[in-house]
């Protein structure tokens, strides 16, 4: 049986959860690890454990990087748990999670909040139509099970990612039929500023231009100055419409994969009612917490990519970071070896991030990303048109949440996670306003669908002040 009371209890088995945990438990803290998938790893590390020579060959070495990782994490004292769902979290550090149709409450002194980021959801004509998905789903797919798409694909959007399953792809020898790049032109003009910076880790860029130039000697069909797309078919995706440097044009396919970049995910930083804060650059909220990853919770701690949108290794360094500060606050870490070993962390970490200012300016949404026909479904558990969300704004509405209220949109089953973004954005629009001025959906637990039956049997603490 589980123990209810643990020092540290971590959401998430990716980078920065599996650093934590290593690193928390080296210091003797009793650590539990609640993770959705059911191997170690997260998005970034999928499946890494069961991946052959072969696979790791072809997802390269960025992915073969978290075996050695995975592997420190088995050898620890932590103790995981693998398709454990986490549905709640209270400001006490009580998590409720569901585990084999089965939910209990545990509490931890302190809780690290490492559930990553997200393919940011983009509203668009057709985008729920069979067929259609993101582009990070392709690669999810191919890492849990193998799975290689069997018919020719167009793939759309902009940013690292995009680029980065376009190689895999054609790594496997699947059919790319065109790519559609939606970056808009004048960001190399807001970038161009921040190159020096950038050059502080040449590798980095040096990898982002190979991809470049291997998908120029690819011969693949591609499109610049992408406006506007729409995903047409009956019942499944037959092909798309687009405009690309003022010409309309359609493609036939049957797949058509889609990135628009990656925004951190605030389930339970939103849950909590933790100040969130807006970057302007690759437009997303984030939680606001220090160099630590520490809330103005107390017992509350966010790391990796759920903090903000940075990669893989920089989510490492802020795990154990995380790690670092709640031994001391638990007095197994004396302040001194702290103070020696933090500085280290923190300029690996600095080395790392230096690039990402140049490439989140290169890779900035363009402006009109969420602008699309009345008749779109912007929320898709609801069946909330983005002409519903605006026409509720002229009857009166003037934030998310009253919207949400009138319409339905984000009460459905993913609470919001795939349309609350696009609903702050046309609210924002509507308004000629910045999202940061708006307040964000409340989200209510439980965050993960859950039956009454489960909910009714939750096995609760003893204590009476959960």
């Amino acid at each position: 049986m589980i123990s209810p009371f643990r020092d540290v209890i971590i959401i998430g088995a990716g980078p920065a959860g599996l650093s934590a945990a290593i690193s928390a438990s080296s210091f003797g803290l009793d650590v539990l690890v609640l993770d959705e998938q059911p191997t170690p790893g997260g998005q970034l590390y999928r499946n890494i454990e069961k991946a052959g020579t072969e696979t790791r060959q072809t997802l390269g070495p960025d992915y073969s990087e978290g075996l050695n990782l995975v592997q420190d994490f088995r050898g620890c004292d932590a103790e995981y748990r693998g398709n454990a769902i986490v549905w709640n979290v209270e400001p006490n550090g009580t998590v409720c999670f569901s585990e084999a149709g089965q939910s209990a409450q545990i509490r931890g002194r302190f809780v690290i909040v490492a559930i990553g980021a997200t393919e940011r959801p983009v509203p668009f004509c057709g985008w729920n139509l069979p067929g259609v998905f993101g582009a990070g789903a392709i690669d999810a797919n191919f890492k849990s099970s193998g799975t290689i798409p069997g018919s020719p694909v167009v793939l759309c959007g902009s940013g690292p990612l995009l680029l980065l399953v376009i190689g895999h792809l054609a790594n496997l020898g699947v059919e790319i039929r065109a790519v559609l790049d939606t970056t808009p032109r004048g960001n190399i003009l807001s970038a161009l500023p921040l190159l020096p910076g950038a050059l502080r880790r040449t590798d980095y860029l040096i990898k982002g231009v190979r991809m470049l130039l291997n998908l120029k000697r690819s011969g693949i069909a591609s499109y610049k100055k992408v406006t506007e797309y729409e995903a047409r078919g009956n019942d499944r995706l037959e092909r798309i419409s687009f405009s690309a440097s003022g010409r309309n044009l359609e493609i036939e396919c049957d797949l058509f994969l889609v990135h628009e970049g990656i925004i951190p995910r605030c389930d339970f930083t939103q849950l909590l009612g933790l100040k969130h804060l807006w970057d302007p650059v690759q437009r997303f909220w984030y939680p606001d917490t220090n160099q630590f990853g520490a809330t103005a919770n107390d017992s509350i701690y966010v790391a990796g990519d759920g903090a903000f949108v940075h990669g893989g290794i920089p989510a490492t360094l802020k795990g154990r970071l995380a790690a670092l500060d709640i031994a001391e606050k638990l007095h197994v870490l004396p302040t001194i070896e702290k103070a020696e070993t933090v500085p280290q962390l923190e300029t690996k970490l600095a080395a790392e991030l230096a690039p990402r200012p140049f490439i989140d300016a290169m890779y900035k949404p363009r402006p009109n990303l969420y602008r699309t026909q009345d008749e779109t479904l912007v929320c898709r558990c609801e069946e909330v048109s983005a002409g519903e969300i605006i026409q509720a704004m002229r009857e009166g509405c003037q934030e998310p949440n009253e919207i949400k209220a009138l319409t339905r949109c984000g009460m459905g089953s993913c609470q919001g996670r795939m349309c609350g973004n696009a609903l702050s954005e046309i609210a924002a629009e509507e308004l000629q306003l910045e999202p940061e001025k708006l307040r964000p959906l409340n989200i209510r637990a439980p965050v993960r669908n859950l039956s009454l039956v489960e909910l009714s049997e939750v096995t609760l603490l003893e204590d009476s002040d959960s």
